[in-house]
């Protein structure tokens, strides 16, 4: 059940489409979640990454694990794995890059629903970092030492994110219904807002149609909403996400809707961050 202060989230949202960033932010989930505190962790999942990396809490999170993570720039690179709640307007934080890194997302999964459900809108998404060096490129695959640390905040994600009701408006985590192929313009994936943007971005109601994906619905950068910038929609191609930082400020990533209080699910996102060019990733196999 959502709280007055998340009703007043969305409201917000609602009118103006972007929540402010930096403090805001964190005011703003402060306000709005469980046992809401802001706690700063040192790196806990990842021994070959600098110890002086950091996750910022709210609430309960599993080891290693916050609403959001610092960069502390020691490594070359980094690797972030992503559990985005569906009913959680406020997505993530990443804060610690500068002007000319690149930020690429590898992979993307998961099913969300976006109406006549309950999820849960006072659990925070999670992120924690997986590794560092040269070895990013690799994924979850190059940090076995990571993966009990990440299959135990998946658990964590199915338990707290979970649907409650029958599963209506599903979305992968590229905004595409996985029954019918519809390509969802209003909800449904994700959307990656840069430093630059001052902020996440949001969609709009039935009366704020200027705010949703164009037709056909394709998420480039052609058919994005004309009130955001600064800002991209993953697609299925690593390379076609990987974008550069032009600005100083956090990286927000967050569901993309207007509506949070009926939907449920999650998407796992794995995030890669490199103070250079990010080399192609491998081949699918």
């Amino acid at each position: 059940m959502s709280t007055p202060q998340f009703q007043d989230l969305q409201k917000k949202i609602r009118l103006n489409g972007q929540l402010s960033g930096g403090p805001a932010y964190w005011d703003s989930a402060t306000s709005v979640f469980q046992h809401a505190r802001l706690v700063r962790h040192g790196n806990a999942m990842s021994a070959v990454a600098s110890s002086q990396n950091a996750t910022e809490e709210v609430g309960d999170h599993p080891v290693g694990f916050g609403k959001g993570f610092i960069w502390d720039r020691a490594d070359e690179a980094i690797l972030l794995v992503l559990f985005i709640n569906a009913a959680d307007p406020l997505g993530i934080s990443i804060s610690g890059t500068q002007p000319g890194d690149y930020i690429r997302v590898s992979s993307a999964a998961g099913i969300a629903s976006f109406t006549e459900d309950e999820g849960n809108p006072t659990a925070s998404s999670l992120v924690g970092l997986v590794g560092a060096g040269a070895k990013v490129i690799l994924g979850i695959g190059g940090f076995p030492e990571a993966v009990p640390l990440v299959d135990a905040a998946e658990s964590f994600a199915k338990d707290q994110f979970k649907a409650t009701h029958a599963k209506h408006m599903r979305r992968d985590a590229f905004g595409v219904d996985p029954g019918d192929g519809l390509k969802a313009r209003a909800e449904g994936g994700i959307l990656v807002s840069l430093p630059q943007s001052g902020g996440p971005w949001y969609s709009g109601d039935s009366d704020h149609q200027e705010r949703w994906i164009k037709k056909p619905g394709d998420r480039t950068i052609e058919n994005a909403p004309p009130h955001i910038s600064f800002a991209f929609f993953p697609v299925r191609d690593p390379v076609q996400s990987t974008w550069q930082i032009s600005g100083n400020g956090e990286v927000y990533v967050t569901p993309w809707d207007w509506r949070f209080d009926d939907n449920a699910g999650f998407y796992k996102v794995f995030v890669q961050i490199s103070k250079g060019v990010l080399p192609s990733p491998p081949p699918i196999q």
